[in-house]
């Protein structure tokens, strides 16, 4: 958002009273420059890649896309959809991230029930081949059931596997071991000594671990499709073992976000090659990544947090809300 400058308005001053003023504003406000610009410089660090929309501002975006109003019509709903990554054609349904366009706190659990049996009902009676008139009716699950929705507020969009690839090459790129990624993608993450480091550049570049605070578990929970059902217990697992983890005061700060990474989220993260030797080419490897939930949550949850892996590699959305 473009902000206008302010308008100043100056008094007229003798020279040497301009002068001792001007001197005097220098003396006062410089620093405060100094320090805004540092903090602006750490919130801009401490964001990365990272990208928020709004179901207001992913509508207009599709305004501009869709070429007609009877396509914006029948294929608006899918289009903001796939804009904010809640809506894979391939597997023909929402990812239950949806949520964080819904003001907190207005979902019961019988409106959870009735958004799932509707998603059912809509599910069997639309093929999947049908992805405009499927995604609309999801979505019109979660508009009439779900709670209070929320089209103003921006919301973080998880990134694609395209998009995480790309991050994780700059992060090679980077550390210096570009040259050893093909390895990686054969042997694994954990095969070289600067695994850990790869880790953690990951992480922060994709705005979801600091040093400091460890993961935000706001952005994990959308990257990895939302854990409806068992979220603040997941959430309540990872904080203690981030405490934990903290409090043996590692120095190595990849060393440490590894440790975060493997025993606090669970994290999978696996890379493979392409098929396609011609796909290679302008792919080096594939991404799968995605955080399983804590051991003490039961087997069903961790089945379906395993199954909930979505690939946003080609597609974008379209939705009018």
């Amino acid at each position: 958002m473009n902000i206008p400058p302010k308008q100043i308005h100056f008094r007229t001053f003798p020279s040497a009273t301009v002068t001792q003023s001007t001197s005097l504003a220098m003396q006062v406000y410089a620093p405060l420059v100094i320090l805004a610009s540092a903090i602006s410089a750490v919130a801009c660090l401490q964001e990365h890649r990272v990208s928020y929309k709004s179901i207001q501002s992913s509508t207009g975006e599709c305004d501009l896309y869709l070429p007609t109003d009877a396509v914006r019509k029948d294929c608006g709903v899918r289009c903001v959809s796939l804009v904010n990554r809640i809506w894979n054609d391939t597997a023909g349904r929402l990812s239950e991230s949806i949520s964080r366009f819904y003001a907190e706190g207005t979902q019961s659990t019988c409106a959870r029930d009735r958004t799932f049996q509707c998603l059912k009902q809509v599910s069997t009676s639309i093929p999947t081949r049908n992805t405009c008139k499927l995604a609309e009716a999801s979505v019109d699950c979660y508009r009439n059931n779900y709670g209070q929705l929320d089209v103003v507020s921006p919301r973080f969009v998880p990134f694609s596997d395209l998009q995480q690839v790309q991050i994780l090459s700059q992060c090679a790129e980077m550390l210096g071991v570009a040259d050893k990624m093909q390895f990686v993608v054969r042997n694994g993450v954990d095969s070289i000594p600067e695994g850990a480091c790869l880790v953690r550049c990951l992480l922060m570049r994709k705005g979801l671990y600091t040093d400091r605070d460890g993961p935000n578990l706001d952005r994990v929970s959308v990257q990895c499709g939302g854990y409806e059902g068992y979220e603040q217990e997941w959430r309540t697992n990872v904080t203690r073992c981030v405490k934990v983890v903290h409090a043996e005061g590692i120095r190595d700060k990849c060393a440490q976000a590894e440790r975060i990474a493997v025993d606090c989220l669970q994290m999978h993260l696996h890379l493979y090659e392409a098929k396609n030797a011609k796909a290679r080419e302008q792919i080096p490897f594939g991404i799968e990544f995605y955080t399983n939930v804590n051991a003490n949550a039961n087997a069903e949850a961790g089945a379906t947090a395993a199954a909930r892996v979505i690939t946003y590699i080609f597609l974008y959305y379209t939705t009018y809300w």
